[in-house]
């Protein structure tokens, strides 16, 4: 109390002097206002409560009070699934449906158009392609076998447009390579220090705990 009242004044007299040494900088006298400078306050402010969606189903007794929470992300709107009340009444796909609705027989399929719109659908970027011959599984074997430095698994997959796992079962690397990459790893292993050891030891300590369901 004591410092507000000894502040007061204090205010009032530096308002008073710089309106008169500057009254075109400052028009307005100084007050004092309060925001949210505290995290309480500020949390408070923040706390919104999660959507009815986003919580779980407790009007069933117990135990199936716990459910499976279905909020689906949203999607791109495909217009071979447009509702009948959104159709305009001008739409062709109006009067189709209608006529769905009356038929009772089993031709209820709907015509496909050649002129309807396109639909986007995401597809594999690694999809199987089945377009090798016996002859070309041949060559590669042997372009594996005599340079496998040279041909890799990645440059063949290049070469004949096929998946790198193709590549690992129709022509594997030979005994003497898979030998050589060993020793190579062995030797970029004796290199490392005592904490990357200690790391890769408990890495596969804790994929082995991980394998056996004990992680």
């Amino acid at each position: 109390m004591e410092f507000r009242s000894a502040a007061r004044p204090a205010s009032s007299l530096l308002g008073a002097a710089a309106r008169h040494a500057h009254p075109r900088l400052l028009t307005t006298p100084l007050t004092c206002s309060r925001g949210h400078k505290t995290v309480a306050r500020t949390k408070r402010a923040l706390k919104i409560a999660p959507h009815d969606s986003f919580l779980p189903d407790r009007t069933a007794p117990f135990p199936a009070a716990d459910s499976i929470i279905y909020n689906p992300p949203a999607s791109e709107a495909s217009p071979a699934h447009t509702p009948f009340l959104f159709l305009p009444s001008s739409d062709p796909r109006r009067a189709a449906a209608a006529r769905m609705r009356k038929t009772t027989g089993l031709g209820g399929s709907a015509p496909q158009t050649p002129n309807g719109v396109a639909m986007r659908y995401s597809h594999r970027a690694d999809e199987p392609k089945y377009h090798l011959t016996a002859e070309q599984v041949q060559e590669m074997r042997r372009l594996r076998s005599e340079d496998p430095l040279t041909w890799s698994v990645i440059a063949l997959a290049r070469k004949y447009n096929c998946s790198q796992v193709f590549v690992q079962i129709a022509a594997p690397a030979p005994a003497s390579h898979k030998a050589w990459l060993e020793n190579q790893k062995r030797k970029q292993e004796d290199r490392w220090g005592n904490k990357k050891t200690a790391a890769r030891e408990e890495r596969k300590r804790r994929a082995e705990l991980m394998y056996r369901g004990e992680l």
